[in-house]
């Protein structure tokens, strides 16, 4: 997806297909003016997005996994443009996620938000993102689970956070056995293993399918 051969338009129309029409409209005008190449990359379990700033002849490029939700999408761009504005006033002087960072994609969250770019259910959990911006959103637990409303892959799987049950209710783990909900550890249960009797620390905003037991 390259600014040389893209009007704002057809810019747009093509963000289109993976974020709001508000925030590709806004992403389109950051492409032409920072003249970034937008890669749209398959699922990567490690990163949502990534910046690379200009050498060996090539200019900004960003590059955002297709499968992330609309709200997800729009969230990472402008993490990502904060890291080009940023590399274009400091370079290298400064830390990847320090204050200026956090202070630039703030102000670019702050214009999607202004632009009516969420829906009134991520709203609070956006804004206090934005004013303690972490280094990764899936690193933020109250926007993590309030995007998570909107993952497709999540839709009527079944499945719930382990922080939504209780203590004592047995659960499933995917494909890794059948464990019990102990007690909080700070952002991770303590879970006993039924079969082993095996302990393990398990994040709360882990995905687990309840079993019902009679």
């Amino acid at each position: 997806m390259a600014e040389k051969t893209m009007s704002h338009a057809e810019l747009a129309d093509s963000l289109s297909k993976y974020t709001p029409r508000q925030a590709a409209m806004i992403f389109a005008d950051w492409v032409l003016h920072y003249h970034i190449y937008v890669k749209i990359k398959k699922d990567r379990k490690s990163i949502n997005g990534d910046y690379r700033p200009p050498q060996r002849g090539h200019g900004h490029r960003i590059s955002i996994n297709a499968s992330l939700n609309p709200y997800q999408f729009a969230i990472t761009f402008a993490h990502e443009v904060a890291h080009l504005v940023v590399w274009n006033q400091f370079q290298n002087r400064v830390a990847p996620h320090g204050k200026e960072w956090k202070a630039q994609f703030g102000k670019l969250l702050g214009v999607l938000l202004k632009a009516n770019t969420f829906p009134e259910d991520l709203i609070e959990a956006i804004t206090l993102h934005q004013k303690k911006p972490l280094a990764s959103s899936t690193n933020d637990p109250v926007l993590r689970k309030a995007l998570s409303k909107y993952d497709m892959d999540q839709i009527d799987d079944g499945t719930v956070f382990l922080e939504d049950l209780l203590d004592g209710d047995t659960f499933s783990l995917e494909n890794n056995g059948i464990f019990i909900r102990n007690k909080k550890l700070r952002k991770h249960y303590l879970c006993t293993e039924k079969i082993t009797g095996k302990q393990f620390r398990i994040n709360s905003l882990a995905r687990v399918t309840p079993i019902s037991e009679y």
